[in-house]
């Protein structure tokens, strides 16, 4: 199957995502998202004298899980998506320790030393330059600041997930992705090691997964759509009649695994550190992760089609 699509940019299909998706955002996979907003506000265990910036907040999960509202100071919670600002506005009605607004993660307005922790729920595999973002959030942080991340970890997905984006790779639509490489951040060594370069010491990681199956074919590909920008560009330009086509071709294929068909990993990996006193030395902003025997072996087993990751940042 062929479709043609419209010259697109990443950014714009996250803006059209993340426009669609803030109603549903939470909802999502059996509430998967929540799960690991609760879970990454938990292991980052913020104190009361310690100043959040939310970076990439989405819907405010991870800053109403960290019972900001209340707070005597003043929190930044910031994400591109006007439509995802709006909605966490209005999720935080009443709320007054916490300010939204749209803000690029690589242009941080704020000035230095400004915030004692940084928090990216699911946001980093999806910048466009992480290392700017970096740059970034060591400048705005006080010393001795703090990082809380989460990232969607590819290789814990199920195979249900690996037979859905081959069959969307199938579709022959080319539309605007993050680089092959971003898919291995939400691998625990992966991203210890980004922290480390981008200036952090005392590195500590931790998984979730949470588990969710659908009832059939339709449910499913509901479901996967709104797993990410890419896929839900790629549904989405599919007709009625392509899209019935799809799901018929996929449900004979998730048949025949059996009892895994229609299973569905929500998996993250979480990671905390602390800003070290001394600039690290990093790698340019375009630079990929150095070609190691490891990252080989990774991208391999990961990346072989260059598909898009199971898991997408919202």
């Amino acid at each position: 199957m062929t479709v043609t699509g419209t010259p697109d940019t990443f950014r714009r299909l996250q803006l059209d995502f993340y426009r669609d998706a803030a109603q549903r955002y939470d909802s999502w996979a059996g509430g998967a998202n929540v799960r690991a907003a609760e879970r990454l506000a938990t292991f980052a265990d913020v104190q009361t004298h310690e100043r959040v910036i939310d970076i990439g907040c989405g819907t405010g999960l991870i800053s109403r899980s960290l019972g900001l509202g209340g707070s005597e100071l003043r929190h930044m919670a910031v994400d591109l998506s006007p439509d995802m600002v709006t909605y966490a506005r209005e999720q935080a009605s009443g709320d007054r320790g916490v300010d939204y607004s749209v803000m690029d993660a690589h242009r941080l307005v704020f000035n230095d030393s400004l915030f004692d922790i940084a928090i990216l729920g699911q946001s980093l595999a999806y910048l466009e330059d992480p290392w700017q973002a970096f740059s970034e959030i060591r400048r705005v942080l006080r010393p001795n600041g703090r990082i809380a991340v989460s990232c969607r970890c590819r290789s814990l997905s199920t195979p249900a997930q690996g037979v859905f984006f081959e069959r969307l790779e199938r579709l022959a639509i080319r539309r605007a992705r993050t680089p092959a490489h971003h898919a291995l951040f939400g691998e625990p060594w992966v991203l210890t090691n980004m922290l480390e370069m981008a200036g952090f010491a005392d590195i500590r990681v931790t998984q979730l997964l949470v588990g969710v199956r659908a009832a059939d074919v339709h449910e499913w590909t509901e479901m996967m759509e709104w797993s990410g920008p890419w896929p839900h560009a790629m549904i989405g330009l599919l007709s009625p009649g392509a899209r019935a086509t799809f799901e018929e071709e996929l449900d004979r294929t998730m048949h025949r695994l059996g009892e895994g068909d229609y299973a569905f990993h929500g998996a993250f990996t979480l990671a905390t550190g602390r800003l070290r006193d001394q600039s690290p030395a990093q790698p340019s902003s375009e630079s990929a992760p150095e070609e190691t025997p490891d990252v080989s072996a990774v991208r391999s087993s990961l990346c072989a089609s260059d598909s898009e990751p199971a898991f997408s940042s919202p």
